[in-house]
């Protein structure tokens, strides 16, 4: 039998059987009594909405982020009121990380996806259901991490929440450091799976191993286990000095003629749906580290240095203008400058994100700049720049519709902005005690508002189409953004849900969204790092219940009943 390689005195072992899921176990408490019903509550005027992608799944969640134009705004109308969660409100399917777990619904049968750095969870989300049904390891990696044991997992765990409970700040910094290697999480897995897309028959895209492509499906049977169909290297076949400027894929999603659009290091790739390379771009010496954001013309991709906006006419890219295509420099610091800080990105930290559907007067794209005197937020012109338009001041290009500085993330927005209308929420990123480099990504992860200071501040900006710029709407410095976790916006009721932590114990806000005021407040089940949501991106079942990936576990909260 083997021993659990944390086990003391045990030797590590690298093979054994295929990775496995079982509940973590906790004591039961009780739940505080649900809140009264809220007051009425005036609700935002209603706004365009991003054209739906005909090749994506049904359901609340078929793609991360929400939608192409990558704005975190969900379909489902959330819960209004607040309670204290207990345990029993609670479920979990264990995982090393897991950025943002996928939804698609078919024949009344609700599927949850959750990549993780290891391979893919299948969950059975049906009714009140949260079970696993399979975990699939990438496809060439079958052996590799499967001696990492959910009692593995939760050691670790234990471990970090007795230094969280008793702030011991450099044991907190080696446990968390000690997650990597006894999670085997390192450069070339640790984002395998964080973005995927489902099509609408069912199949699963992701990536892996730094530069391979995934297709999987479980023919849309609800008890199948997933199984790979198809998988790549977007390197095969590239001239070796092409290959040699990419490195791993950093985001991916679907076009509205139904191709898979990829960001790596160094490039933009576009696949069909069997995973044959249809075009690339390439951006030499630039950093790609986010997604991409979509409309029906182009794919919006920011780099270290640009801002691109790549036309895509079915077979080909183009960023020349008269194809429709464009680019534009932004402000950054100079190269390396925000890495030293702390920053995890070398310029923009925020995966592209649009603003303006429809019959909307402006259209544009938002982003993060990385300006050495303090992040602004920076919106381009999608389409045609408006004839007799004037460079604003300060800013880098005619392209720039206006910049304004932002009160958080004086150093870079690592968090994707939330839009919905003409208004958009952005929350800090940037930790004012971060842990050192190179440990600093998993250090802040668990240390920052416990044993150090929280990136704390969300501030909503609104665009007026008329003045072309933004104007201040409302600031909250009390958000607690140690998780990175962009909010969802309902437009059904007006909430954005916030991810927030009060001395350490994680919860979620219903913030108002016209003024930023708290309606709701979900505070999670006890003071465990179980609850953390770091890396991901805020989700919500049909039904109303809170889906939240993070380090441990994807979790299920039953709160979509409190509307």
């Amino acid at each position: 039998m083997q021993r659990s390689k944390r086990s003391p005195g045990c030797r590590i072992r690298t093979s054994a059987s295929l990775f496995a899921f079982v509940w973590i176990p906790w004591a039961a408490v009780a739940a505080a009594e649900p809140a009264p019903e809220p007051a009425p509550r005036p609700l935002p005027e209603p706004a365009a909405l991003p054209t739906p992608n005909p090749w994506a799944a049904a359901g609340p969640y078929p793609m991360s982020h929400h939608n192409p134009a990558q704005t975190d705004l969900t379909v489902v109308d959330g819960p209004t009121r607040g309670k204290a969660l207990g345990l029993e409100d609670a479920k979990t399917v264990p995982v090393i990380w897991c950025s943002a777990p996928i939804v698609k619904e078919v024949d009344g049968h609700t599927t949850v996806i959750a990549g993780t750095a290891h391979g893919l969870a299948k969950i059975d989300a049906t009714g009140e259901a949260f079970e696993r049904v399979s975990f699939m390891p990438y496809p060439g990696l079958e052996d590799e991490h499967s001696d990492v044991s959910d009692a593995d997992l939760d050691w670790h765990r234990q471990r970090i929440d007795e230094r969280r409970r008793k702030k011991q700040d450099w044991r907190l910094l080696f446990e968390s450091v000690y997650l990597l290697w006894g999670g085997e999480l390192g450069m070339e897995n640790a984002a395998s799976g964080a973005y995927g897309v489902i099509d609408r028959d069912g199949h699963h895209y992701t990536f892996y191993a730094g530069t391979r492509l995934l297709k999987s499906s479980d023919d849309n049977d609800p008890a199948a286990p997933l199984r790979a169909l198809a998988h790549t290297d977007i390197l095969e076949g590239l001239p070796e000095d092409v290959a040699a400027g990419i490195d791993r894929i950093m985001g991916i999603s679907m076009t509205y003629d139904g191709h898979l659009a990829v960001a790596a290091m160094g490039g933009l790739f576009v696949f069909d749906r069997n995973l044959v390379r249809k075009d690339f771009l390439l951006f030499p010496g630039e950093h790609v580290e986010n997604s991409i954001a979509l409309d029906e013309e182009r794919i919006y991709l920011v780099t270290s240095r640009h801002m691109y906006g790549v036309a895509w006419d079915g077979s080909k890219l183009s960023i020349d203008e008269d194809e429709g295509g464009w680019k534009s420099p932004y402000a950054v610091m100079p190269e390396g400058g925000a890495m030293r800080r702390g920053a995890a990105s070398h310029g923009s930290g925020t995966t592209p994100t649009l603003m303006g559907f429809g019959d909307d007067e402006d259209q544009l794209v938002l982003i993060s700049d990385s300006d050495p005197d303090g992040a602004n937020l920076v919106a381009f012109w999608r389409d045609a720049i408006p004839e007799g338009f004037e460079a604003r001041p300060g800013t880098l290009s005619r392209r720039i519709a206006d910049q304004k500085r932002l009160a958080v993330g004086p150093l870079t927005v690592e968090a994707s902005p939330t839009v919905y209308g003409y208004g958009v929420l952005v929350v800090d990123s940037t930790y004012p005690d971060s842990a050192p480099a190179p440990l600093s990504v998993i250090g802040n992860a668990f240390l920052a508002g416990v044993t150090r200071e929280a990136p704390k501040g969300a501030q909503k900006l609104d665009w007026d189409p008329q003045a072309n710029r933004f104007v201040e709407s409302w600031m909250r410095p009390d958000i607690d953004n140690t998780d990175w976790m962009p909010p969802a916006v309902s437009p059904h009721n007006g909430l954005a849900y916030v991810a927030n932590k009060v001395d350490g114990t994680y919860e979620y806000l219903g913030v108002d969204w016209s003024t930023g005021e708290t309606v709701a407040r979900w505070t999670f089940p006890d003071d465990s790092v179980l609850w953390n949501t770091w890396g991901g991106i805020t989700t919500l079942l049909s039904d109303g219940d809170l889906l939240l990936g993070g380090f441990f576990a994807v979790k299920r909260f039953d709160v979509g009943h409190l509307r």
